[in-house]
């Protein structure tokens, strides 16, 4: 299963290996640090001796990890190669799969002389491209999509995440196999710099964020909309956080994976057109959870479950109320929620009729915790309740009740 947006994400196969924290750590001995990285692995392959644990890029430009003294290679994906890049904020390297151009202006940056013939002339420095602000988006909305991911998740051969617990991880046979990351780091998704797309490599949390704050990208919270938005006082009396509650980071769902396996089961027995059409790992994965996600567009989990209905109906298939009843069910589900600045909004609703009858009044619950008054997603910014959004499609809201009518 994947759970990349193709049209904007990059995904590359990564890992890492890196130098323990050190207080005295400069950008400057981080870039040499990766030069010299950089020279040894031009010697390197897959035969080379080993140490278990051990991250390199080989000398034909694939990453390789040492495993029982030998050396395991997995190529980049699409035009990237092997990288040795300086972290930014504590000292270190990262090995990750990147492009070259990224890898230079990263190295650059960090005032490293430039001795080595990889680093590429004319590559532009501090320049911020038309696609790097988009890079940092991606960056962000991948971190919102690996946050519910485990090692059971349904996944695609070859797909490189993160894992909610912070391990790398890669999809081989149907099944993600988690790498820890070295030390202190934890994986994370970043942007690229000279080129459109991400990375996704073992780093630590405050340089993946300085990375992604360079791209210039727009903050995923409610400020992007109006600040000022105030549950009428009906929705205040109905929310059920208490004032001495600890406020949570987000509200996110550990079923999810779960959602997603039980349509692709259903849909794999179902006797429809499985090979030409992609109705079980698409509508599971790469949209189904997609749409549940607390950035995700508010008529996107109901297109999905639409979707879901109509393959339902296709000819050949033999479980037709089944997968039905599951997209019925899917389409309830709530979604999650993120908390900005001390709120956790509601989810807004779909305001547009559903293609199939069957979803007809059907609409996604909301989670314990989210405000009743307040409306809004990292994407949308937040509303009051009495917003066409704080409604299902077809109701309409009840300020002085706060209900939808």
């Amino acid at each position: 299963m994947r759970f990349t947006s193709i049209a904007f994400v990059l995904f590359s196969a990564v890992l890492v290996s890196a130098s323990p924290y050190d207080r005295r750590f400069s950008p400057e001995a981080n870039g040499e640090a990766a030069k010299a990285l950089t020279e040894k692995f031009k010697t390197l392959t897959v035969d080379s001796p080993c140490t278990d644990g051990d991250n390199v890029c080989l000398s034909n430009g694939d990453f390789a990890q040492c495993a029982n003294g030998k050396f395991i290679a997995t190529p980049c994906a699409d035009t990237l190669t092997c990288q040795a890049l300086p972290l930014v904020n504590s000292a270190g390297t990262s090995v990750t799969c990147d492009t070259a151009a990224d890898a230079a202006t990263r190295l650059a940056n960090t005032g490293a002389k430039r001795a080595l013939s990889f680093l590429i002339a004319n590559v532009p420095i501090n320049r911020r491209d038309s696609f790097t602000e988009a890079n940092g988006q991606a960056a962000k909305a991948l971190e919102e999509k690996f946050k519910i991911l485990t090692v059971d998740s349904p996944c695609t051969d070859g797909e490189n995440v993160c894992l909610s617990n912070g391990d790398f991880a890669q999809c081989a046979n149907g099944k993600f196999v988690a790498t820890p990351c070295a030390d202190t780091l934890t994986c994370q998704a970043l942007p690229l710099v000279n080129s459109a797309g991400t990375s996704v490599t073992c780093d630590t949390a405050s340089d993946a964020a300085t990375r992604i704050a360079n791209t210039g990208a727009k903050r995923t919270t409610l400020e992007l909309a109006s600040r000022d938005a105030v549950a009428p006082p009906a929705c205040k009396s109905k929310n059920k956080r208490g004032t001495n509650v600890t406020i949570a980071k987000r509200i996110a769902q550990a079923d999810l994976p779960a959602v997603a396996q039980s349509w692709q089961t259903l849909c794999l027995k179902s006797g429809g057109d499985i090979q030409t059409n992609t109705p079980c790992v698409t509508l599971a994965g790469d949209n189904g959870i997609s749409s549940l996600l607390a950035n995700a567009d508010a008529c996107a989990q109901q297109d999905n479950a639409d979707a879901m209905i109509d393959f339902a109906n296709s000819k050949g298939v033999t479980n037709k109320q089944a997968l039905i009843d599951n997209a019925i069910a899917y389409r309830k589900h709530p979604r999650n929620a993120l908390n900005i600045n001390g709120v956790t909004p509601s989810t807004p609703f779909c305001q547009k009729a559903p293609k199939n009858s069957e979803l007809n009044g059907v609409v996604n619950g909301q989670l314990d915790g989210v405000d009743p008054g307040l409306f809004g997603s990292p994407n949308t910014g937040i509303v009051a309740f009495g917003d066409p959004s704080s409604c299902p499609f077809g109701k309409t809201p009840d300020v002085a009740a706060c209900t939808c009518k």
